[in-house]
């Protein structure tokens, strides 16, 4: 899939094509050699159509109704919060160098952004926003893990928080490993993570919750594309599972916009609620999946 390009970014550079002539012939080279037949290709050419310069890099989505049932929302200072609200999600990355060591790797950085607004509330306040800048590099193995269901290795630097002070101040930095794995149509992708230390630290306990890795599947089925995450610490017993279903609304000709649903049941979904256990069930639209 997106790691099948390394020999073409290759070719690209040594015949001094234009980033915008290679990366366009990458694009169509990587759907083109997709060994997967049906719509559920068309799907997954829509993810890769997506994913070039200055191009989406996780989901880009916007929920109106974010409803949280079965566990209370925490009350932020003296505004009154409700369990309905609204989520959306900004996120982007910029590949700035291709294939240094002349293995295919991508060079990237990437920005993340996730609010709750509290839309439905008399103040219509954001209960919270998390930040995520992120360094990664992205390294292809089809070249000598050739036949194996390994398809690429990914190795990131991020720090992630959500811009308050005092004792609403959430912040955290991490080194990161993930392995990413293709059988037919199901794409698994395995992520360890270690914490940095820091100076100050406002939330000691959060490998505690969010554990020191995840599990995500993503499988596309015609023009359907599920998608799984999962977090557990065994030692805790603190977990979380999120679902997100999407598919392209019949609006546009490109087939950009998509139908979003997204549950998610556990620990970590956002920092400020890290610790606590919430159920939560989403619709809106996505830009990008």
């Amino acid at each position: 899939m997106e790691f099948r390009y390394g020999l073409l970014l290759i070719f690209a550079f040594l015949s001094k094509l234009s980033a915008t002539e290679h990366l366009r012939i990458v694009k169509e080279s990587m759907v083109k050699s997709l060994d997967i037949e049906g719509s559920s290709k068309e799907t997954i050419a829509t993810i890769i159509n997506s994913s070039f310069n200055l191009r989406a890099y996780q989901e880009n989505y916007f929920l109106p109704a974010s409803y949280r049932y079965g566990s209370d929302i925490s009350q932020f200072e003296s505004h009154e919060t409700k369990n309905i609200e609204t989520e959306f999600q900004v996120s982007v990355r910029y590949d700035f160098a291709p294939n240094l060591l002349g293995l295919g790797e991508i060079y990237s950085f990437g920005y993340t952004q996730r609010s709750w607004w509290q839309l439905y509330s008399e103040s219509a306040f954001f209960r919270e926003s998390n930040y995520q800048p992120e360094l990664f590099v992205k390294l292809p193995t089809y070249h000598f893990l050739k036949g194996t269901p390994i398809k690429g290795f990914k190795m990131a630097l991020v720090h992630q928080s959500n811009g308050r002070g005092g004792e609403y101040e959430r912040s955290w930095n991490r080194v990161s490993f993930s392995t990413f794995f293709q059988i037919k149509n199901l794409i698994t992708e395995l992520e360890f993570w270690s914490r940095l230390p820091d100076n100050i630290d406002y939330n000691p306990d959060l490998t505690e919750y969010l554990g020191h890795g995840q599990l995500k599947f993503m499988l596309p089925y015609n023009k359907h594309l599920f998608k799984l995450t999962l977090h557990s610490n065994n030692s805790t017993h603190k977990s979380s599972a999120e679902f997100i279903y999407t598919y392209p609304l019949p609006v546009r000709e490109e087939n950009d916009l998509f139908l979003y649903v997204k549950s998610f049941n556990g620990y970590g979904e956002s920092l400020i609620d890290y610790n606590h256990n919430v159920n939560k069930i989403s619709i809106g639209v996505a830009i990008s999946r």
